[in-house]
């Protein structure tokens, strides 16, 4: 299956005066990164949260943002930090002192500081409470989810595409490389015969020895059967149920060694073109596989 690791969702709803509202972005990154911005009075439950968002995505950056919006105003609280009023005041006082300007100090420029005041939602919440914000969550996973399943369902289409290039342009090179070994036998074949004027002194052993060998220095019969299995498996693992993201990256790099290999035992110009060409599909492939978790 393969499923994109960008995506959107939210979900909102409300428990008895509060109002939740959940928003998740989550974007390709190689390892899972999961960063949650909620209410302080949650932040015990850390470990449980994520392993919701785990169990539903295995890889990518997530950034999930959970807001709350008490609609009785007895449950918010609201008053001004005088530690943090009273650091940021000498700050200031030292920054003029630096600089070397007797400017007024005016309430403005200690209002542009965000954290002087606390306020938000009581440091309390109920089983019930959570298990409504675990729900809400879930709902959000979802609409992420469905994203990224229409997401992947497009760089499907276009993968595979490329997939059957690569199978159909191989078939065509497998064709010419057999006809390139017979040319190669008869040129080198006719060479010793032109440099030998008694065709009856030549060692046919010899020279049946050295066609054998140039045959085998040339022949890419075996990367092309592995290129194919490989392409088979790509094939099958993308259309599987299971998320598929970390072997078809494997199985691209397999498909590069390969064409590689191809591409270096190859003495005919048009074979290594064709091997160019399949380099930048792959090249493509594996670009748009960064995304795929």
């Amino acid at each position: 299956m393969i499923i994109s690791m960008t995506g959107f969702g939210n979900a909102e709803g409300v428990f008895r005066d509060r109002k939740y509202s959940i928003e998740i972005r989550s974007v390709n990154n190689r390892f899972s990164e999961i960063s949650f911005k909620y209410p302080k009075y949650l932040s015990s439950k850390d470990f449980e949260l994520k392993e919701i968002v785990r169990k539903k995505i295995s890889r990518g950056k997530v950034n999930i943002f959970m807001n709350v919006d008490a609609e009785n105003e007895t449950l918010v609280n609201l008053d001004a930090d005088e530690n943090i009023i009273n650091e940021y005041f000498g700050l200031i006082k030292k920054i003029k002192k630096i600089i070397g300007t007797d400017e007024e100090i005016k309430i403005e420029h200690i209002l542009t500081f965000s954290d002087l005041f606390t306020s938000g939602v009581t440091n309390e919440i109920d089983e019930e409470e959570f298990n409504f914000i675990c729900d809400l969550l879930n709902k959000a996973l979802d609409d992420v989810n469905k994203m990224k399943v229409k997401e992947g369902e497009s760089l499907k289409k276009d993968i595979l595409e490329r997939i059957k290039f690569i199978e159909k342009e191989s078939a065509v090179i497998t064709k010419m490389s057999k006809d390139r070994i017979k040319a190669e036998k008869d040129r080198l074949r006719k060479k010793v015969e032109t440099l030998v004027s008694d065709k009856r002194i030549i060692d046919e052993n010899r020279l049946e020895l050295e066609v054998v060998l140039l045959a085998d220095k040339i022949d890419i019969t075996e990367e092309v059967i592995r290129l194919r299995s490989h392409t088979k498996y790509f094939t099958e693992y993308s259309k599987s149920k299971e998320l598929a993201g970390r072997r078809l990256n494997f199985l691209i790099q397999e498909l590069n060694r390969e064409v590689n290999t191809i591409a270096s035992k190859s003495t005919d110009a048009e074979i290594s073109q064709k091997s160019a060409r399949l380099k930048e599909e792959l090249e493509k492939i594996r670009e748009q596989l960064q995304n795929v978790e």
